[in-house]
């Protein structure tokens, strides 16, 4: 009862962030140096309470916790260059939008696919490695808080990009 109160806690204040993500784009700027500071601070926030999740829904034995965290950091830091990639590839979007030309409406659709791809061969990779060191009850628990946190992560995302004008498809 108390880690699902704990996880309530972290969920609420993961939409509070998200909520505060959607400030109106000038603010935004004042209080990043830049766009790189933005993209910064929201990982910090959104990487520690992705790690009090992760600790509250995974119950770890001691001996399960030496071999699982050094390989969650691992897997953290290849998926975090994953989403700088999209990250930058949404701030491309962000400077062209609403005009995007069709050569780099292509570009964009094709860096998009592949960084999808990279993301579940990462993914899959890690989770076999994951199931090395956990039960595989545990290993799967892993994988349904990740695939969570991250729907939490493209929902604010998707929430806060604009579809592409289908005028400017034309």
């Amino acid at each position: 009862m108390r880690i699902k109160m704990k996880m309530k806690t972290i969920v609420a204040r993961w939409l509070c962030f998200v909520s505060l993500s959607g400030m109106p784009v000038p603010l935004q700027h004042a209080l990043a140096q830049s766009d790189q500071d933005l993209i910064e601070v929201a990982r910090s926030v959104v990487s520690a309470d992705r790690k009090t999740v992760v600790v509250a829904a995974m119950e770890l034995s001691e001996a399960e916790s030496s071999g699982f965290w050094p390989l969650y950091r691992e897997y953290r830091s290849a998926m975090d260059k994953i989403n700088d990639e999209l990250m930058n590839l949404v701030m491309e979007y962000g400077k062209l939008y609403p005009n995007i030309p069709e050569a780099q409406a292509k570009q964009m659709l094709k860096t998009y696919t592949s960084l999808q791809q990279k993301h579940v061969a990462q993914r899959t990779s890690y989770l076999k490695k994951f199931e090395k060191v956990l039960p595989a009850a545990k290993a799967l628990r892993f994988a349904q808080v990740e695939t969570r946190l991250d729907l939490l992560v493209q929902l604010n995302l998707a929430a806060k990009v604009p579809l592409t004008p289908l005028t400017a498809a034309k």
